[in-house]
């Protein structure tokens, strides 16, 4: 009778017992539209993309020179996964946001560590970007 009571006890205890688990979430690529003030495409990232963006953020050189707030055009928000190392930054960067506006050449917006923002020259290919989100990203 003891033995099956512990038995009833010890799953009851079991079965009641909450589990705490930390899954991620799917990391996805955001599309922004500022006239809409909304986010106009969703895209899951694979690693074509994130190989893409690593390739280009990790010899980042030089400051944007224009004013990056814009609104028109797009900001795509892209998260990246591992962090990725730039040379110039000293940084690991999370995810990069590349600012399209529809007037000014595009930049990337990238928040070092401690949250600080950078600005810096877009030196990927639009139209490549365009193609791979299946979206077009520039009016001209």
């Amino acid at each position: 009778m003891i033995k099956k009571l512990l038995v009833v006890l010890s799953l009851f205890v079991i079965f009641l017992h909450s589990t705490c688990v930390n899954a991620e979430g799917f990391k996805d690529i955001e599309i922004f539209d500022p006239k809409q003030d909304k986010v106009v495409k969703v895209v899951q990232s694979n690693p074509q993309i994130q190989n893409m963006i690593t390739s280009w953020i990790t010899n980042l050189e030089g400051l944007y020179k224009n004013d990056p707030a814009t609104d028109d055009g797009y900001v795509v928000r892209i998260p990246l996964d591992p962090k990725v190392k730039c040379k110039s930054l000293n940084a690991l960067v999370s995810e990069v946001y590349i600012l399209i506006p529809e007037n000014e050449p595009p930049c990337y917006l990238i928040f070092e560590d401690e949250n600080k923002l950078l600005s810096l020259p877009f030196n990927g290919d639009m139209d490549k970007l365009s193609k791979i989100l299946d979206f077009k990203l520039n009016n001209n």
